[in-house]
């Protein structure tokens, strides 16, 4: 199974846009067929994501946010990141630190849509680093 992390902005594209490849990528975990990983600093920036004004227009309620993070639980598994400093993005180091942790022995996959992560785009240290478009076109 393909061990993949996926990335805040994919999560919460995945939340509101559930016809989306964003949540085809998630949809994954959630049948089983990826193995998903996360730290808890990815749900509490999730979490925090989710209460951005520019997000008020979607009417997220705290129960549905909630309950999508329970769905990241249940569907993934925790680690504790690698410290790393390779992206340009100090801010987007927790997501790659994720993806380190996991490598090492089977490949890993890294979602994401951010422009400062996908400049690292290709294999880094064992992290292949693709879009959920990308990503899909594999499964």
């Amino acid at each position: 199974m393909r061990n993949v992390v996926v990335d805040t902005n994919v999560l919460v594209r995945a939340l509101l846009r559930p016809d989306g490849s964003d949540w085809r990528v998630f949809s994954l975990a959630i049948d089983g067929k990826i193995t998903l990983w996360y730290s808890h600093r990815l749900l509490t920036e999730l979490a925090r994501v989710f209460t951005y004004p520019r997000l008020k227009k979607y009417d997220i309620a705290n129960e549905t946010a909630a309950t999508f993070i329970e769905m990241i639980i249940a569907s993934g598994n925790a680690i504790a990141p690698r410290l790393t400093t390779l992206c340009r993005d100090p801010d987007d180091n927790e997501i790659i630190g994720i993806a380190l942790a996991v490598a090492g022995g089977d490949p890993v996959y890294l979602v994401s849509a951010d422009k400062d992560i996908l400049t690292l785009r290709g294999n880094v240290h064992g992290v292949t680093i693709l879009t959920p478009q990308e990503f899909l076109k594999l499964s």
